[in-house]
């Protein structure tokens, strides 16, 4: 019953509920599907490398590329360093020119010496019964089926970007998202297919509740808390997109670097504190870009029209941030999470002493 009053109590306060067009909605689909795929490669390539890293330490340090298609055949054919060490140095050299990886450099002579030192200490393993040299086969056998999955799920993350380009330039054919600093092909595409319409948001503020980068507040009957945590609110892929691209665009646009400066300097912010106000203003200027429909135009900040090359100097001269704010940032951080718990214990001990002392507590 309320919510059917609500037109006529408040209309204003009510937003119509969006269903995006086909195309966009298809857009959306495939990014979330991108995102699934690209996820399950992050995984499979965390296990790869921490099965490698464990059993043999240091050998992935030794490829320019660890993920290169001359460190794949390496993980798939020749994992064993024992069988490495026996064919000798000349057939690994061989073996691993005879894979075509453009401009990555041959590794032979390191990840021969990084085998040669593992058979070395395997070999007191192995005398002590704890491990035989046909262990390194069936690890090979896991990493090579690990290695065929995560190929598989690049190329369908290949095929889906594909189509995901083929929608972003019917629905935006101008792709002015681009000329903002520090939104790439990728992030694009997310901005694109998560907001849908521009021009459904009534205020750039209605926005930026609308993707989740503010502050929460907390209010009570006679208090009120502010520059809390961001909250939990607008999607994650948004968010996700907006820090990746604000993290590029502070270099390069003036406005976001003196934005992150002041808030780190002078308002002594740590990092993602500070790149909060940086991917709500970034937000903001990609509403813009999508409304008008123009290319993005840097500025300084007096809102004079300025150069790449001049925008990069005058952030480097003027708005970069020292190591030694950082890591007094990062102290004050930590110190701050030790008053809390600190508080929080102390607060619990208090109420402890007031149930006891009332025969609450036994």
């Amino acid at each position: 019953m309320t919510l059917a009053k609500m037109p006529f109590i408040d209309a204003e306060q009510l937003d119509e509920a969006y269903l995006p067009p086909a195309k966009y909605h298809a857009l959306q689909r495939l990014t979330r599907q991108r995102e699934r795929l690209m996820k399950s490669v992050t995984t499979r390539k965390n296990r790869i490398g921490s099965i490698i890293d464990g059993y043999l330490p240091d050998l992935r340090k030794t490829f320019s590329d660890e993920w290169s298609d001359r460190a794949r055949a390496f993980y798939r054919q020749r994992l064993n360093p024992f069988v490495v060490v026996r064919d000798g140095k000349d057939t690994l050299e061989a073996f691993l020119l005879g894979v075509k990886a453009r401009g990555a450099r041959a590794e032979s002579n390191d990840v021969y010496q990084t085998c040669l030192r593992l058979t070395e200490f395997y070999e007191r393993s192995e005398a002590a019964g704890m491990i035989n040299k046909e262990f390194f086969d069936d690890l090979q056998d896991e990493i090579a089926s690990e290695l065929r999955l995560m190929k598989a799920d690049e190329v369908e993350v290949e095929r889906v970007s594909g189509r995901i380009e083929e929608l972003y330039l019917q629905l935006h054919p101008t792709d002015q998202l681009r000329t903002i600093p520090g939104v790439g092909v990728r992030t694009a595409q997310v901005f694109l297919a998560v907001i849908g319409d521009p021009h459904r948001f009534r205020s750039q503020a209605a926005f930026a509740n609308w993707t989740g980068v503010v502050p929460g507040a907390n209010q009570s009957a006679g208090t009120e808390s502010k520059g809390l945590r961001m909250t939990k609110a607008g999607s994650f892929m948004m968010k996700r997109a907006l820090y990746q691209a604000g993290e590029i665009a502070r270099r390069y646009d003036p406005q976001l670097a003196y934005l992150y400066y002041r808030e780190m300097v002078n308002h002594g912010k740590n990092h993602k504190q500070a790149m909060g106000a940086v991917m709500s203003h970034l937000g903001a200027r990609i509403l813009a870009v999508l409304r008008e429909d123009r290319p993005y135009e840097l500025q300084d900040i007096h809102g004079q029209p300025i150069s790449k090359k001049e925008a990069v100097g005058l952030i480097q001269l003027e708005y970069q941030v020292t190591e030694l704010i950082r890591q007094a940032r990062r102290r004050r951080k930590s110190n701050e999470g030790r008053l809390t718990g600190r508080r929080t214990r102390e607060a619990a001990n208090q109420v402890y002493s007031i149930h006891l002392n009332h025969g609450v507590v036994p």
